[in-house]
């Protein structure tokens, strides 16, 4: 690694306001592991959490590699570091004001398109490792996706929640989205989520993206994208399938209902299989 780049990190980490430093072992500290989205320019950005003297890693393992970074032009708060193995470190000067979104643009792969990210500033948790790796097609996924249409055809077949759980609500007047039953099969699981329009007139919102989140056994969150069949859309009401493999050892498993431009937030699925309403 270039001696300057360390020496810039570090100049500018000890330069933010003392309040600003942070102990490593936080609760709030994350580090992270990144499914690359197969299509990154069809579903939002991914979110990293950034904070004034905090160093956050950025890496990316092959055959994604970092290419050319973009910032937009007026933007001074946050100094970007390519370090020689590949990695980027990002370093602000100054948190980002609430609500306050600062997009970033990385060429991953030659012929790909790029990733996409959204750098914010919140005060429950901060990124100091984020590790990207490229998404790729399940082995079984035809077999996965014949279950699926066959679930979301027949659904007096699936196990129901007793409590439907609300994953997302966006503008409460005009759609809602729920986790209707999750099936479990050994590791692998399949969930129902319906989305409804509340608003007379209006179709359900679309659903670009399930995401998916679990802790590993050394404390590192894993999100990936989950494999996603659509049923027809109704008037006011469209069911999808979404299915994964939770990884050994892992626990909290959770799910974010991604729009186009809009990107959930992380709401807790059971671990177990649900029983069936009487």
């Amino acid at each position: 690694m270039r001696p300057g780049s360390w020496l810039l990190v570090l100049s500018l980490m000890f330069s933010a306001p003392a309040a600003a430093q942070v102990r490593l072992d936080s609760p709030w500290i994350r580090r992270r592991l990144l499914v690359a989205p197969l299509r990154p320019e069809q579903v939002p950005p991914l979110e990293l959490q950034v904070r004034s003297g905090v160093a956050s890693l950025l890496l990316f393992e092959a055959p994604l590699s970092l290419g050319a970074v973009t910032l937009p032009l007026d933007e001074k708060r946050l100094q970007l570091v390519p370090m020689d193995d590949g990695s980027l470190i990002i370093v602000p000067t100054t948190d980002l004001r609430a609500g306050e979104q600062v997009p970033l643009t990385v060429e991953a792969r030659p012929g790909a398109e790029p990733l996409r990210f959204m750098l914010v500033t919140r005060s429950d948790a901060v990124d100091i490792q984020v590790r990207v790796v490229k998404g790729e097609p399940s082995a079984d996924e035809a077999a996965v996706a014949a279950l699926a249409r066959s679930l979301l055809s027949t659904p007096d077949g699936r196990a129901i929640l007793a409590v439907p759980q609300r994953t997302v609500d966006l503008d409460s007047r005009a759609s809602r989205g729920e986790a209707e039953s999750v099936l479990w099969m050994e590791r692998r699981f399949f969930a129902t989520v319906a989305m409804r329009s509340r608003k007379k007139g209006t179709s359900p919102w679309r659903l670009v993206q399930a995401r998916l989140r679990a802790t590993l056994e050394d404390g590192v969150l894993l999100e990936w994208p989950a494999h996603l069949l659509s049923g027809d859309a109704g008037l006011k009401r469209q069911r999808h399938i979404l299915t994964g493999v939770l990884p050994e050892g892992a626990s909290r498993l959770e799910l974010a209902l991604d729009g186009e431009d809009s990107p959930g937030t992380f709401q807790p699925l059971p671990l177990e299989e649900a029983r069936t309403r009487p």
